[in-house]
């Protein structure tokens, strides 16, 4: 590829590294537009088809922390390579899934892939571009992974009324394809220092706890909350991320190393990301789900419908990072929750109503807080380790969203067997409220 030279190398890198979070920004809101046309195809009940997109969220969160981890130990390059591979070959899959059981199994084999890949863009920039210009290529990198996540309903509505829903992951492998080719011509490895041992134990501990726990919420409308596995399962959960929360502490090279969260910036900015990656879930799932069966729109319709709240979000990433370096992170996070906070208040005392004009004030003040709740906590995060823990803390960063998006979907699922999508979106009015409360004291002083 001729157009390729040194000079432009570092720009082509950047494009194609950003499609990648794209990608997995792309599959968190063009799956759910589909979801009740593929339960509808297999037969599948509620719960099932909440396991589609939980089984991808669920090992994202489980393996995402490895990622650069195994970059340090078989190179950057090889690594990433190899993540692509693996999501695009079960992207292919999906597409061509027998049956329920079978896609929830492909979709969590893409999840594998997906946290090899995702934790790599962000080092592959920072390792390719200096201080001075990080920033700018960091905020191009996320107003292509916001454009792909607010065109997601769209698209995923396309393909659903007007060719078929297995083009939802159809797409994939032609975005992977030319992300692979153009990144192997411009990569330019640096030296770093000797790779540290990677956490098996706690890797397993962790994998293992989600799982037991994300099961039992996910399960517990089906088995019923008076059921003795679910409950053991839930205690079997917490067990086992207690005892790796201890291990961690024990081991020279932790997985997440949990002392970082005695920093009380820390810990705010990740647990508010967390919540961020927690309420998206409502509104790409339960809003288009609501979307066709209430509403009784198409899925291209339903698509516009929660297009409303991510089509803002690239406008107000870019006024975000205009006010990141002159507005108290402190101001923006609090703003950030308040304005989902009435997002979802609002969208309790108006979903009985059945009425888009109704709902969609709702939809704008969820879909513009997001950039308020991702810029600036992962700037404090920075901000609040030595140079040398960034790439622990960038780590957590996304364990704490994944695991966020994971947890949302098992308890809005619950929340939604018990009483409704007004019990899906109070629920999660509660829990932002809780952590406006925790994150006003959290970020005091930034």
């Amino acid at each position: 590829m001729h157009f390729i030279t040194e000079s432009n190398r570092k720009t082509w890198l950047l494009w194609s590294v950003s499609c990648v979070l794209g990608l997995v920004l792309l599959d968190e809101t063009v799956v759910g537009i589909a979801l009740p046309t593929i339960q509808k195809d297999f037969g599948l009940d509620d719960n099932d088809a909440h396991w589609v997109v939980n089984a991808y969220l669920l090992t994202f969160a489980c393996f995402v922390a490895v990622g650069g981890k195994l970059a340090d130990v078989f190179g950057t390059l090889r690594v990433f390579l190899v993540g692509l591979t693996v999501f695009t070959a079960f992207s292919i899959a999906c597409g061509f899934a027998p049956s329920g059981s079978a896609l929830i199994l492909f979709r969590a084999l893409q999840g594998m892939g997906a946290a090899i890949i995702f934790p790599l863009f962000l080092a592959m920039i920072t390792m390719t571009f200096p201080k001075e210009v990080r920033g700018a290529a960091l905020a191009t990198s996320g107003a292509v992974g916001t454009t792909f996540l607010a065109l997601g309903p769209l698209v995923g509505g396309l393909f659903t009324d007007f060719i078929s829903w297995r083009w939802i992951f159809w797409i994939n492998p032609f975005v992977a394809l030319a992300v692979g080719v153009i990144v192997t011509m411009t990569w330019r490895d640096v030296k770093r220092p000797p790779a540290g041992k990677i956490d098996w134990i706690g890797l397993a501990l962790l994998a293992a706890g989600m799982f037991s726990a994300i099961f039992a919420l996910m399960e517990a409308d089906s088995l019923g909350w008076n059921s003795l596995l679910i409950w053991a399962l839930i205690s079997l959960g917490l067990l086992l991320l207690t005892l790796f929360s201890w291990f961690e502490t024990t081991v020279e090279t932790p997985l997440i190393e949990v002392d970082l969260f005695k920093e009380p910036v820390f810990a705010g900015s990740a647990l508010t990301i967390f919540l961020a990656q927690y309420a998206k879930m409502p509104v790409f799932v339960f809003v288009a789900l609501y979307a066709q069966t209430d509403l009784k729109l198409s899925a291209f319709l339903a698509g516009l419908v929660v297009m409303i709240g991510p089509a803002v979000q690239p406008a107000t990433a870019a006024l975000c990072g205009r006010l990141a370096d002159r507005t108290p992170k402190r101001q923006m996070v609090l703003f950030g929750l308040a304005s989902i906070f009435i997002g979802y208040v609002w969208l309790v005392l108006t979903a009985p109503l059945n009425s888009v004009v109704w709902i969609a004030p709702g939809l704008l003040f969820v879909g513009l807080s997001f950039p308020f709740l991702f810029t600036p906590t992962r700037a404090a995060i920075s901000e609040a380790l030595p140079e040398h823990k960034h790439g622990q803390g960038g780590g957590i960063a996304m364990s704490s969203q994944m695991i966020g998006g994971t947890l949302g979907l098992a308890a809005s699922s619950a929340a939604f067997a018990v009483g409704g999508y007004e019990l899906v979106f109070g629920v999660t009015a509660l829990i932002i409220a809780l952590v406006f409360v925790h994150a006003f004291f959290a970020f005091r002083g930034k």
